[in-house]
C-alpha cells in the first residue's frame, strides 16, 4: 500500500508525552523510531511498558513547522559509520523539489538528500538498508496497483552528506545507480550478512532477492533506465518467496532479520507476519489474526524493525474498507512483539492513534 494521497491538517488522538530530557537519557541505549503524519517520532526503547515512555517528535512535519519541518516516511536506517546519522525517506515539497531521501543527525537536522528520477506519477521513497561494504539500498514504491509495476531498488554510493544542485529545485543527485524499476509496488529492504538485498514486492506478491557483485562506483553503472539515468549493466535476480495463500501472506511489506538469520516479511493487506528461513520457506506465523479480512484487533503492519534483545516492532496503518478500497484508518499505531522461549508473545501498543505510521527503524542512540 502506499500513503493516502491526500493528508487533513487536522490530527485528532495523537496523545504526545514529549519529554526533552528523555533522549538525552536514552543516548546509552537504543531508539525506536517511527514515521507518521509525515512526520519522525522517537521513543526510548529502555521505557518502553515501563509506564513512562520516553517519546517526543524528532522531525516535525513541514505543515505543523513551515521553517524547519520536513516530510519524513517509511523506513529509518542508521548510517553504519557510529555517527548517529540515519537515512529515511523525505519528499518535502515535492514535485518541485522530486522526492528522495533525506541524511540526518541525530538531532534532526537534515544534512544531505539523495533524490534520483521516477517514472511514477507520484515518487513515493520507502525502505533503504546498508550492505556490509557500507553502499546503502533504497526503494521507491513506484505507482499503486497490480496491473504492472515501475517500483525501483537504487544503488547509492558514498559520501551520502550531501544536496543536489542548490542552482535546480529539480536537480537529482549524482550518486545514484538503478538496479531495478520494474518491481510490483516495493516496499521493504533487509541486507544478509552476505551483502544480498532482500525487497518485498507487495503487489507482486513476492520477494525478491538481488545478489552482489553490485557496481562500486556510478562509473560502472554503464546501462540507462527509461528516464536516462545510470544503471547497471547486470544485475542477479531471483526470487526469494512467493505469496504464501494457505498462511495469508500474500502482500508483502516490511522486512527484518531475526536474531536466529531468518527473516521476518509482513502481509499488509492480511493481516500478518511470517517468519522465513533460508530458503524463503515459512517456519511459523509471527502474527496472525483471527480472521481474513480486515480491520484485525492487532493492525495492519506496514513495517519491521528488530531490536538488539530480538524484540520485533511493526507499524500499523489500521487498514479498513472504504468501499471495495482497503484505506489507512484514523488510529494507526506502532507495536513491539516480544518473545519467551522462542514463542512470540502478544502484541503490545506503543503509540495509538497515529495518522500512517508506516515504518520504523530500531537504532543505536547517538553517542
Amino acid at each position: 500500500m502506499t500513503r493516502a494521497a491526500t493528508r487533513r491538517a487536522a490530527r485528532t488522538g495523537i496523545v504526545l508525552a514529549v519529554i526533552s530530557a528523555a533522549c538525552a537519557s536514552a543516548r546509552a541505549g537504543e531508539v525506536l523510531y517511527a514515521p507518521e503524519g509525515n512526520r519522525l517520532h522517537r521513543i526510548d526503547v529502555a521505557s518502553i511498558g515501563t509506564g513512562a515512555l520516553r517519546h517526543e517528535v524528532a522531525i516535525e512535519n513541514a505543515e505543523g513547522d513551515p521553517a524547519h519541518g520536513r516530510d519524513i516516511n517509511g523506513m529509518v536506517c542508521a548510517l553504519p559509520d557510529g555517527s548517529g546519522r540515519f537515512v529515511a525517506g523525505e519528499d518535502t515539497g515535492q514535485p518541485h523539489p522530486p522526492a528522495g531521501w533525506g541524511v540526518f543527525e541525530p538531532d534532526g537536522r537534515q544534512v544531505g538528500r539523495l533524490v534520483t528520477t521516477a517514472t511514477a506519477a507520484k515518487p513515493d521513497p520507502y525502505g533503504c538498508g546498508f550492505d556490509p561494504a557500507g553502499r546503502l539500498f533504497t526503494t521507491e514504491i513506484g505507482d499503486a496497483g497490480f496491473t504492472g509495476g515501475n517500483g525501483q531498488l537504487i544503488l547509492w554510493f558514498p559520501p551520502y552528506d550531501r544536496f543536489p544542485d542548490p542552482g535546480s529545485v529539480d536537480a537529482t543527485s549524482p550518486n545514484a545507480c538503478k538496479l531495478a524499476t520494474d518491481i510490483g509496488t516495493a516496499m521493504g529492504v533487509a541486507i544478509d550478512a552476505q551483502g544480498r538485498v532482500y525487497v518485498a514486492s507487495s503487489s507482486g506478491f513476492r520477494i525478491l532477492r538481488f545478489s552482489p557483485p553490485f557496481p562500486a562506483s556510478v562509473a560502472e553503472c554503464s546501462a540507462r533506465d527509461s528516464t536516462g539515468a545510470p544503471a547497471a549493466p547486470t544485475v542477479q535476480r531471483e526470487v526469494f518467496a512467493w505469496a504464501k495463500p494457505a498462511s495469508g501472506l500474500l502482500t508483502y511489506s516490511g522486512l527484518a532479520f531475526a536474531p536466529n538469520g531468518n527473516l521476518y516479511a509482513a502481509s499488509v493487506a492480511t493481516g500478518r507476519i511470517g517468519e522465513l528461513d533460508a530458503h524463503g520457506d515459512l517456519v511459523r506465523l509471527v502474527l496472525a489474526p483471527d480472521r481474513w479480512l480486515p480491520p484485525f484487533a492487532t493492525g495492519t503492519p506496514q513495517g519491521l524493525a528488530v531490536d538488539a534483545a530480538g524484540s520485533l516492532y511493526y507499524a500499523d496503518l489500521a487498514l479498513a474498507w472504504r468501499g471495495a478500497t482497503l484505506w489507512p484508518g484514523p488510529n494507526g499505531r506502532v507495536w513491539r512483539i516480544r518473545f519467551q522461549g522462542g514463542a512470540p508473545q502478544a502484541p503490545e501498543e506503543i503509540l495509538g492513534g497515529l495518522e500512517f505510521p508506516d515504518g520504523v527503524g530500531v537504532l543505536d542512540a547517538a553517542p
